[in-house]
């Protein structure tokens, strides 16, 4: 086993000790509000596409190493960070595990082998549509997930760090755009010579457009902004409280009285600067509370229409408040799809949605 996972076996006595500590240095980043790495499977919620043709047709062949490492890990470490409920035990063990193989201690991840030249690279993607440790060891063990670093506010005194730190992430992984993300969907088949990490910022937030998109650029890396469609329609005066009654978090740097939100314009820039720029929902909005049609209109259809609008593009992810996953069971998540959304990125995967 690499360095990196080296205490997330069953045969280390102390591997308790070991899970418990990142999770907790992972926590740390969370309060403070900086970036917190995450692995999240990636997943077809439609058995039509070219790679997804279920969990139960998928070939059998040898993983990667490092794909087997990271699936070995999970497996291990799961059972030291059980939670009240399976998802958040998952989130725990994701986290945890991320925090050690992409944190500042990582070790630089080895190259995927060649196209075609790995057995675990032609595997189809599941469309299992449930949350299970069985299917997460299995996305993993497969290669079938993602790298992300969760970002939120970006505070001009953060510039630096924030530099230093999208360079070391563009030194050891590939830089990823929506064409990237779609071509791994639809074929399994991971293509960059580096293993592809994604930078997300949530929100809106103005300083994710004053300074982490020009991190982004300093550093070679294109940046995932997710906006609350919604904040940056309210005006200047008002931003300070609606973040607050829309659990849109503020840092000190956030003053009463100043935008804090990005414009429409600076939206429209930063699309047209080649970063991936897409809906939050508008207002923050929890997937449990789209109960009438208005509310699917305003929480999905509008904010992907305002967008596009704004963009000239095609805004084709989104996200709800507390990372929801899709099922297909619900209004708002047909409505989803209807609206023209790929991709649904959520707390333990991201799920390319069907059409």
């Amino acid at each position: 086993m690499s360095h990196s996972f080296t205490a997330f076996t069953s045969q280390n006595p102390r591997i308790a000790q070991a899970a418990q500590a990142a999770l907790e240095a992972s926590r740390r980043l969370v309060a403070q509000r900086r970036g917190v790495p995450m692995y999240v499977s990636l997943r077809s919620a439609s058995a039509s596409n070219d790679a997804a043709t279920g969990r139960g047709d998928r070939s059998p062949g040898a993983p990667r190493p490092a794909d087997a490492e990271l699936a070995e890990a999970f497996s291990a470490s799961r059972a030291q960070l059980e939670a009240p409920g399976e998802e958040e035990t998952l989130i725990r063990t994701l986290q945890a595990l991320a925090h050690v193989g992409l944190g500042p201690g990582r070790i630089p991840p080895r190259a995927p082998s060649p196209t075609g030249q790995t057995p675990a690279t032609s595997l189809p993607l599941s469309t299992d549509l449930g949350i299970s440790a069985h299917g997460t060891e299995s996305d993993l063990r497969a290669g079938h997930y993602l790298r992300v670093v969760n970002y939120h506010n970006t505070p001009a005194s953060w510039k630096d760090d924030l530099v230093a730190e999208l360079r070391g992430y563009a030194k050891d992984f590939a830089t990823v755009d929506v064409a990237d993300l779609e071509r791994f969907a639809q074929s399994g088949v991971w293509h960059k010579s580096r293993p592809g990490l994604l930078p997300v910022f949530y929100e809106g937030y103005r300083d994710n457009y004053d300074v982490a998109a020009a991190a982004c650029e300093e550093a070679g890396v294109t940046g995932w902004f997710f906006v609350c469609t919604a904040f940056a329609d309210t005006p200047v005066d008002a931003q300070y409280d609606y973040a607050l009654a829309h659990r849109i978090k503020l840092v000190p740097e956030s003053p009463r009285g100043e935008r804090l939100a990005m414009t429409w314009d600076e939206i429209a820039d930063l699309h047209r600067r080649g970063h991936v720029v897409t809906p939050h929902t508008a207002s923050h909005a929890l997937a449990r509370t789209m109960l009438t049609p208005e509310d699917i209109e305003r929480e999905v259809v509008e904010p992907k229409r305002r967008m596009d609008r704004a963009t000239g593009g095609s805004a084709l992810c989104t996200a709800w408040l507390e990372g929801t996953s899709w099922t297909g069971e619900s209004a708002a998540d047909r409505a989803l799809v209807e609206a023209g959304y790929r991709f649904v990125f959520s707390n333990t995967m991201v799920q390319r949605l069907p059409g």
